[in-house]
This record gives C-alpha cells, structure tokens and sequence, in this order.
C-alpha cells in the first residue's frame, strides 16, 4: 500500500510534475514520498526548506506546497474527528449521496466524543494550548528563523538567556500580569547576564541617560504621584512641615528649606535636577555615548547628522527647527521697540541653546544634497541641547516657552550668570513656576515677565507679549513704542497722555489704579522730576503688578499694598522695578521669595476667608492724622450722659452717712489717690487686691480729715466710703463697657480687654472724653482733621483691634489670656501689646484650632497656660529644672491633651512635637505646625511620620543615606493610596492611655487643728511607670482652700511626702493634686477642726443678763461664744444647759436650748420661770467640760403677761 502509485501523497506528486525531466530531477522527494513518509514535514518546511533539501525551483516549490497543503488540511481534519469518537465502529457514514438521508444532525449524533480520552480544560498538556502555541513558535524560531544570518547572529538564547529558565505553571499561562512585572526582571537579567557594574535595576536606571527618558528614579515618581494624586506637589508638602512657614512673617530672613521646597515643586526628581545643574560635558566622545547612545570613534563627527539627532532625540524636522528657533520659528522683533544697532551680542531665539552665540553663530542646520548636518554645534551647544531636550519632555512644554523660562532665570540671576549654566537658582524658578501654573494657570510667558521682563519678541506669525498686551487694541491710530522717551507720572488736566492711555487700556485699569500704580513703578526706577522713561523696565513694572496680582485673585492696588505690608518697600521695589533672583535680605529681596510670600499670603487669606484689603487694613499701623466722625461725637455725648451719675462725688459720700469735712472742705482733696477732681476712680493697670489698697487710702483720708473725733466710728465711715467707691467704680466700668460695646460691636465681656491691649484704662478713657467739647461745638467742626490727637489715635487703635476680635471670634476668656501672658509666651514680638502682621496671623491660627475641634475652647486655653508655666529648652551648662521623669510625663500628658482635643492620636502630635526638637507644643508658632500637619493628613490620608519624612527629604540623591530617606518617604506614602488603610485621624477618647502609676495616701490622721503651730496632715504620692519603676524628680502640685501645701518633686524611690498646713478655716476638704500638664486627681478627704479638749467660753462673748426681775412667763435670751485655744469657734460641737436655784430661792427655770453650738460657735438658750424665782444658767461643753455661769437672774411670781 505504501508503493501503490494511488497513494495520494504521490498522486500529488504527479500531477505536480507531470513532464519526466522534472520527475528525475526531483528524483529525492518522489523517493521520499514512496517510502510513505508524512507529508507534513514537507509542508512544515516551506518553500525556502524544499529548495533547499530537495532543490526545487522557487516556482515547483509554490506550486507543490499549495496542493499539499490542502491534503495536510484534510488529513489534520479526518484525524482529529476520529480522536473525537469513543468507537471506532460508530464512525460516521457517508456525508454526501444517498446514504447521507438519515434523520437531522445533531452534535450527540455526529460526535460520540470520547470526553475520558480528553484533557481537561485550560490544561497545559493540551494540544490547542497556549504551551503549545508556545513549543511552536520556538520549533518555529529555531528551524526557520535561527537558521538563517550570519555567523555573527544574535540567537534567541543569546539574547534573552532567562526565558527557558522560566517555569511553566497555571499562574504563569493563565494569571494576568502587569507590564512592569515582567519587563523588570528580563532587564535585570539582561543587565546581569551582560557584566553590567550595578548592583540591580534601580542602579541602573538611576545612571542611565539615554534613552531621554531616563534616569528613572522610582521613589520619586512614587512620591511625586501620591502628591500630585492630593492636588499638591512634594514641595508644598515640605513647606508645610517646616516651622518657619509661611516665610512672609520673617521676610528678611533667607530660609533654606524654602530654597528646597522650591526644588521639590518643580516636579523634577534629584536625577533630573542633577542633570540641568551638573557641570558641562568635557569628554565628547563619552558624551554622546552617554546622552545619545552614539559612539563615533571614527572622527567623522557623525552625531552632527541631522538623522542620526532626530532619531536619537525622537525629533522630526519640523521640531528641529522649533528647537533652534530657525525657519518659520525664527524671532521676530517687535517693530515697536528701537532696531538693534550693531551686531547683537546675543542671538534672541533659543536663548539657553545658543548662550551667549552672536547673530552670525547660532546654532543652525546646513542642509545638503545627501545628509543635512547641524552647523555651529560643538559639544557646549549639543550639551544645552540635550538639557533642555530633557526639561521640555519634562514640563510638558513647547521649546520656545521652556526657553523663555530658562533665559529669563538665568538673565535675573545675580552675580550675572555669564555662562548661562542652569544653576539651582534657576530650578528653583522652575519650582515656583509650576506651582503658579498648578494653582493659577500662569503661562511660562507670564511667569517670564514676572522674573525678567515682558518680551518684545515674537515667534514666527505670533506677535510679542507686548505687542499682545499693549498694541492690540485697533482703535488707537499709534501704537505704544518703547523709544525710552520720558512721559508724565500723570496726564495734566485736560490732556491725553498716549502712553498713559495705552499703558491703562492694556493693563485694563482705571486712572486711579494707574495712579497709585505708578507710585511703586517710580519709587523703583530711575525716573526722576515726576517723568518716567517709555522703556521695557518700566512697563515690565507695570504689567508684574497688574498681571500677578489678578491671577492670585485680588486686584493691583491690593497686590501693591500688601507688597508693602509683608516687606516693606524692598518687595515692592522686587515686582515694580528689576526683578533680581539673588541672596535675599532686607534690603535687597529675591524676587522668588517675594513671588512666593506674596501667593502664600492671598492663598491663607481665602483658606481663613479674609479680604486682603481688610487684612492690610488691620495690620497697619492708623495715620497720625485722625478725623473726628459723627460716629465718635454720638459715642463722646452718650459717656458724658451716662457719666453723670457714675461720679464719686462728696454728695454721695454725704448721702450715704459719711461726716462732712470741717469748714466746707472737699472729701475729694483728701482722696486724690483713688479719686481725681471730675470723680472718675483712678484705678492701677496691675493693681490685684483694690478693695484692699483703697481701704488703706480711706483709713489714711478719714484720719486725717476728721481727726479722733470719730474714733471709735472711724472703720464703720470706712466701709461706707468703700462701698460708695466701689459703687462708683463698677458703675464708671459698665459706662465704658456699654458705650464702647456699641461703638465697636463687641459684646460687653470683651471691651476692657480690648481697651487694655490698645493701651488704654478706663478713667483715663473717661477723662479725655470729658475733655472733648460738647456736642454743639463739635458739630460744628465734624471731619476736620486731627494731627497728631492721642485720644482720636486712640480710638482709632481700639476700633482696629475690634475688628480683629470680631473677625475671629475671640472669647473675653481668649482675650484676657492673651493679655495675661499670651502676648509673651504664645507669641514673640517686641511690644506686647502691638498688632503685627504676626499678631493677627498667630491669634487667626489660634481662632482656627478652635474651629478644628468640637470641644470647648477651654480645654485649649487650660493646656496653653499650664504649658507656659514649664521651664523653657534647658540652656546648656546650666542646671535641669525638671528632671528626665518629669519631662517625659509632661510630654506625654502635653500629647495626649492636644490628642484628645484635635481628634488625633498621641503619635502624631509627638511626631510634630519632635521635628521641631521640643518636648511638648507650647507657642502658637508650633501650634500652627500642628495643625497644618494634622490638616494634611486628613486630606492626604497619612500619618505624621510619613508627611514629615516626605517634607524633610534632602534636595539631593547622592549617598546611601539620602537614597533611603527617598525609599522610606516613598513607600510610607504609597500606603496612602491602599483602600484597607484605617482611618488617619481616629477618634481619640476622653480618657487617654495611661502611662503613669499614681498613689496617694495619708500617713497618720486626717484631721488637723487651725491654727495651731507645727499642726500637719502628712500626704505620701508614689509615682511609678507601668513597670512599677519609681520615677524621680517629677513635682506633684496641689490645690487646697483650707491649708497650704508645699509642692515638692519625687525622691528616687519615686515619693514626695507633703505636709499640709491648716489655715484658719475648719471644714473638711477633699485636696486635689497633679503631675505637670497631668489631670487634677482627688487624695484623701482631711478635716480642720478646733482642739475640743480646750473648748472654753469667753466671757466677754456671752450675753448679759437682765438688770432688772423677769415677770414671771417671760424668756431671756443667753449666749455664749465657745472657742479652743486657738481662738477657733466650737462649730457644731454638743453642749449642755442646766440651771440651779439661786441660794434663798425655790422654784423652776425652763431652758429651751439646742444640743449643739451654730456654725459661728454660738450656743443659745431661752429661759424662762412659771413659779418665779431666782436661778443661775450655765452652759457647759461635753468635749472638755468646760463651762461658763451666768449671772443670776430672778423672775417674778405671778401670771404671765397677756
């Protein structure tokens, strides 16, 4: 059967090749086909396999592989139906003719599939799996693919030595996987199998230049992104951690972290920072290997070919030529500026490529018949060239914009930047700039402008930035030309001013922004007899004041006020005249720092919901000049009216019972201490026990005005006056309270505060309105201006600070802190009492801190003065004032109140109390930082630790250590973005963890006599960690109302024994006692007491008896004051009453009396007799039984009264 010529592989064969010659000559595949091999070999070999193995034409072999391939087609088609059925006897019948009319198909009828023989789904052994495609395809590459090159060919092993390694698994045919997954490890393993030097991948990528998109430094994207993710950039977050921030409040001093906040915000990782900034390429050979992956070892300069840069900088022509600015993207000057005389020293397209190149040098193409080639390019041009390559993909700007950025840092910089080298003044340009155009929208154009100067040169048909801005409109006949001609500040009145007009029509502003505008332009130039040159300087100015203010949101005359507000006229001078990126100090302002605290600024005040004017406003200082209002004229004619009957005056002292003076003298005269001449009470700022003071001064003013005649009356005239003078003053306080509260709008609590922090007192407030002429008067000359009126300035000092009370809704409690000692301790300021543009934005922090928590303002206010009351940062060399111990439960009871209060947890606020070196958040700076923390971590999802490790990241990549920062920060900040992650601010309780073992006992009895000497109560604390180990040197402070106790710290054995001293006072009392910042805990109930063994009664305490008989049935009222020897009264102390019969007498007393003595140590009894006689009373005590006889008493016989 294998020889019979009907076999249809050699049927095939023939009728192929039906001519003879054709059959001997393939002689070897007809012998192949007779010895009944299969055909599929041949059909796998194809074309090029047949000519080969058994030399057939091209044409024999298309023809033969045609007819075979439709017999291997069927053949494969009858196999695998008859591996499908179970039986080989139900084979099907014939499918065509008669014999095929059987009932319909069905796929049970037609396949009897033998499922057991099968493999099972998705199974790898499978012949239809991919496994199997797999094996094919590499019996593919090897018998047709590596058969074929030379014998320098690069096999499929050779190239990729990991892929026949790999294990062959479930998961690794069927799990899906992502990209990164797999082109990681085949270019690790590349890179290993290769020789490379580095370590691993992440080495690899950070070292590697070309192609332009590396170096790829992974953390960075990683941080980058989970920034971007949150709407911020790395930079901004690190401004936030950072103490020092907002930097407009110090605007004199240079802060470095701004300076690396501004690299972080420029979106470029330290690679590519160290790219842009790193020194110019001096090996060209190794240059171009490294950055554009050519080696010319040849000489032939080949990397000047225009095909070979395009394709290695993945350029077309078109942007070649948008790279260099040439052709149609050639510079055009504006027509409106002077021509360039001579030759110009620098070429104005592609500024940073061509650096300091002339007209005749830049970088250009000579084009050529066979291969185009870059002209004037040495390597210092290519160099710039890859940069800025680089910095557009990065941007993701156009050429000619990055450009503009780059020239205008580089122009701005000073010292002059002669090399126009990208130096990390100029990234950090970058930095702000990203964050103007994130934020804001800022173009690179504008940004240009704000930095350098508004360019006069356009790019192809696109006009200039000037011309766009000032020469636009079609209406004006001339056009606005920058000949450097001199024009007026001002228009005279009745003419036009066409530069003015064009400058006012351009910048679209009014006259009278134009005119306060053109202040700061001239103050900042060199313009001199109230002209201004027609120059790019300044209408630059003009437009940097317009232009940034509007896109922070506020308008020009803001914009330049609070220039002046936040760093005087250095800022202005910074945006009105020549921008300089330089060393900033107080005179000489980095405009970056400027730009910078100017949007910090706008940014806080809509955060906080100000209006910049009223901001500007507030914190500035009221001219000396002040006009009277009708407002202030209603306010002077309510206090006189109230006023009136406030006064301490003799009259009342007359009418309240106090003797005249003799001879008509004034009680006035003798009290000008208290009292001045208009009756207004003079009361003493710091004055703490008045009623005391002013008693004394009486005392001394009745002496001497009414000499002994009322001696024995003196202190009972005393107190009348006191209480007249009290009156008076309390009366005189709600007056100014009252008509101040409706002056300003404040509630009644907060006036006297206010007036105090605007240095006021309030007789000497009622004194200078008294002073005011009256109402008639003044009307007649409302709104004339004051110079130099103490009291209208005043006023004017106490409305500013209303307004800011007002505006922040700050507590009378709030208030009087502040006074009290916050304007020390919170804040650091030269006067205490001045408002500062630190003042207002530390009392606004505070204000927001009570808005972030849900607990009363108390809480806070308790925590900030306990805080202050701790000693500051040990100086060094001197001795600790709180031990080890004490500091650390200071600082976790400090954490844990801050905690509880803000919803966060303990971590976190020792996190933020640790960046800044401190033990604890005293001061509102450092409040200000917690906040912003705990802000940022709501909104990012991240726990303190991870925002500060991502805000302190070095500007660098360079060391071990520095890479690892980048990877810690990196992966903490990944987290952020799992759906799992908990809650960043939990919600911490009212009870925080306990850190600290606190006992308190009583060694000996808990009772005490009053006022008796070395009388003590003994208290003994014991302070352990959760160990139980002592802790030393922490103080335990107390708080007593019966007795003083004497704080001490803690031994080593972690005790402080206390003594209390009673004082005068008996009642019992459960003391209170704490650890610094600790919570207040209750020690054991004592009792003050009188020493009952020598309770006695005074006689010249007791009551009188009657002089005279007592008819019969009448009470006599006795008393007796019973006191120890320590003249404490017998409070609730049992006592005894009796009587006995006078001698010569008979008959019986009744005594109605109590059991115990009152609380004033009375005991009281009412006597009385029905049968009369006489009777002596005694009262005795039970405790030392002690008593006291009354003298007798007699009662007449008889009925009783009716």
């Amino acid at each position: 059967m294998a020889t019979s010529p009907s076999r249809p592989a050699l049927q095939l064969f023939e009728q192929a090749f039906s001519q003879p010659s054709q059959r001997e000559g393939y002689a070897g595949l007809a012998t192949y086909l007779r010895e009944g091999k299969s055909i599929f070999p041949l059909v796998e070999q194809g074309v090029r396999g047949l000519m080969q193995t058994y030399e057939l034409t091209e044409d024999d072999a298309k023809a033969f592989l045609e007819q075979a391939n439709a017999l291997a087609i069927y053949v494969r088609r009858q196999f695998i139906e008859h591996t499908l059925f179970r039986d080989p006897a139900t084979a099907p019948g014939p499918q065509s003719g008669l014999l095929s009319m059987v009932e319909g198909p069905s796929f049970q009828r037609l396949f009897n599939v033998d499922f057991d023989a099968l493999s099972p789904p998705d199974a790898l052994e499978s012949c239809y799996s991919p496994v199997a495609y797999l094996i094919d395809l590499l019996v593919w590459i090897r018998d047709k693919i590596e058969q074929q090159g030379t014998g320098s060919k690069l096999t499929l092993d050779s190239r990729r030595t990991d892929l026949k390694a790999l294990s062959i698994d479930f998961n690794a045919v069927y799990q899906a996987v992502s990209a990164v997954d797999i082109i990681v490890p085949v270019l690790e393993t590349f890179i290993t199998s290769h020789g490379a030097e580095t370590l691993n991948v992440e080495e690899a990528l950070l070292t590697a230049r070309y192609p332009n998109g590396l170096p790829y430094f992974q953390h960075w994207v990683s941080l980058d992104y989970v920034a971007r993710h949150n709407g911020m950039t790395v930079g901004d977050i690190a401004n936030r951690v950072d103490l020092a921030f907002p930097y407009f409040l110090r605007p004199d001093v240079l802060n470095v972290d701004a300076a690396r906040a501004r690299l972080l915000a420029s979106r470029l990782g330290p690679y590519q920072r160290l790219i842009l900034t790193e020194a110019a390429a001096t090996e060209v050979l190794a240059f171009y290997q490294r950055h554009f992956g050519i080696l010319d070892t040849t000489g032939t300069d080949g990397y000047r070919d225009v095909p070979v840069f395009c394709e290695r900088t993945k350029l077309d022509s078109r942007q070649l030529e948008a790279l260099l600015s040439i052709r149609g993207f050639a510079p055009v000057r504006s027509d409106n500026v002077p021509p360039v005389t001579g030759t110009p020293n620098i070429w104005p397209g592609s500024v940073y490529i061509n650096a300091t190149a002339s007209d005749a040098t830049p970088v250009d193409i000579e084009f050529a018949t066979t291969v185009h080639r870059l002209k004037n390019a040495p390597v210092g041009p290519i160099d710039r060239m890859n940069r800025k390559l680089r910095l557009d993909q990065w941007l993701g700007l156009p050429p000619e914009q990055t450009d503009a950025l780059l020239a205008a840092a580089i122009k701005a910089e000073l010292p002059a930047n002669t090399t126009y080298a990208i130096t990390d003044g100029g990234v950090q340009a970058l930095g702000l700039f990203q964050t103007l155009r994130e934020r804001y929208g800022c173009t690179a154009e504008e940004f240009a402008a704000f930095i350098h100067e508004v360019s006069f040169y356009g790019r192809g048909d696109s006009p200039s930035l000037f011309d766009r801005v000032f020469n636009a409109q079609g209406g004006y006949r001339d056009p606005l030309k920058l000949d450097n001609g001199l024009f007026d500040l001002l228009p005279a009145a009745g003419t036009s001013e066409l530069t003015v007009n064009r400058l006012c029509g351009g910048l679209g502003i009014d006259l009278l922004t134009y005119s306060f505008l053109t202040q700061a332009v001239y103050m900042a130039s060199s313009g001199t007899a109230n002209k201004l040159p027609r120059s790019v300087a300044v209408v630059s100015g003009f437009y940097r004041l317009v232009r940034l203010s509007r896109l922070l949101g506020i308008t020009p005359i803001e914009g330049v006020l609070l220039l002046t507000v936040l760093g005087g006229e250095s800022w202005v001078r910074a945006l009105a005249g020549v921008p300089k990126i330089q060393a900033h100090t107080a005179t000489h302002a980095n405009v970056l720092v400027v730009i910078e605290g100017l949007h910090t600024c706008v940014s806080w005040c809509r955060e906080h919901d100000i209006e910049v004017r009223w901001l500007v406003q507030q914190v500035s200082e009221p001219a000396e000049s002040q006009k009277e209002t009708v407002a202030e004229l209603q306010l002077f004619e309510q206090v006189r009216n109230l006023l009136s009957g406030a006064l301490f005056t003799s009259t009342e002292l007359l009418m309240a019972g106090v003797p005249a003076l003799p001879a008509g003298a004034s009680w006035l005269d003798l009290l000008s201490i208290l009292v001045d001449a208009e009756g207004l009470v003079i009361v003493k700022p710091l004055e703490a026990d008045y009623p005391g003071h002013a008693r004394e001064e009486l005392l001394r003013a009745v002496t001497d005005g009414l000499g002994e005649r009322y001696a024995a009356e003196r202190d009972a005239i005393v107190e009348i006056m006191l209480g007249v003078l009290l009156r008076a003053k309390a009366a005189q306080l709600s007056v100014v309270k009252e008509c101040l509260a409706v002056h300003t709008g404040l509630a009644s609590e907060q006036v006297i505060p206010v007036l105090t922090w605007a240095s006021g007192q309030v007789d000497r407030f009622l004194r200078q309105v008294l002073a005011r002429p009256e109402l008639e008067v003044a009307m007649g000359r409302t709104g004339r201006v004051y110079e130099g009126d103490a009291f209208l300035l005043q006023l004017a000092q106490v409305r500013r600070r209303s307004e800011i009370v007002l505006k922040l809704q700050l507590s009378a409690e709030v208030l009087q802190d502040y006074l009290d000692y916050g304007n020390r301790e919170w804040i650091t300021q030269p006067d205490p009492l001045a408002v500062s543009f630190n003042t207002f934005y530390y009392l606004a922090t505070l204000a927001h801190a009570f808005t972030l928590s849900e607990r009363p303002q108390a809480q806070l206010l308790d925590y900030l003065r306990e805080a202050a009351r701790l000693p500051k940062i040990i100086e060094p060399g001197a001795p600790p004032k709180l031990s080890a111990h004490a500091w650390a439960l200071a600082t976790q009871a400090a954490a844990a109140r801050l905690a509880v209060f803000f919803g966060w947890s303990i971590q976190d606020v020792l996190e933020c109390a640790q960046s800044i070196s401190q033990p604890l958040i005293r001061t509102l700076q450092q409040l200000d930082l917690l906040l912003r923390i705990r802000t940022l971590s709501a909104r990012c999802g991240m726990d303190a630790r991870t925002l500060l490790l991502i805000g302190r990241l070095p500007s660098s990549a360079n060391t071990l250590a520095e890479k690892t920062a980048y990877q810690v920060a990196a992966e903490k900040a990944l987290l952020s973005l799992s759906e799992t992650s908990g809650p960043v601010l939990a919600q911490a309780s009212d009870e925080p963890a306990q850190t600290v073992k606190i006992t308190c006992e009583l060694l000996g009895n808990n009772e005490a006599i009053a006022g008796k000497r070395e009388e003590k109560v003994t208290y003994k604390v014991t302070v352990t960690n959760m160990q139980n180990l002592p802790m030393s040197g922490v103080f335990v402070h107390w708080q007593t109302t019966l007795g003083t106790i004497v704080e001490s710290a803690t031994s080593p054995e972690g005790v402080a024994n206390v003594d209390f001293i009673p004082g005068g006072i008996q009642g019992e009392e459960t003391p209170l006692f704490w650890l610094d910042l600790g919570e207040k805990l209750p020690a054991p109930e004592l009792a003050v007491i009188a020493d009952a063994d020598s309770y006695a009664f005074r006689t010249e305490l007791s009551s009188e008896v009657p002089a005279y008989d007592v008819p019969a049935g009448f009470e006599v009222e006795l008393y007796a004051v019973m006191e120890d020897n320590y003249f404490n009264r017998g409070i609730d102390s049992p006592v005894n009453w009796s009587s006995r019969v006078a001698a010569g007498s008979s008959g019986e007393a009744v005594i109605r009396a109590g059991a115990v003595t009152n609380q004033e140590g009375l005991a009281r009894a009412f006597v009385s007799s029905s049968t009369g006689g006489s009777f002596i009373f005694k009262v005795l005590s039970t405790s030392s039984s002690t008593g006291l006889d009354f003298e007798r008493i007699t009662f007449l016989p008889g009925l009783p009264a009716a």
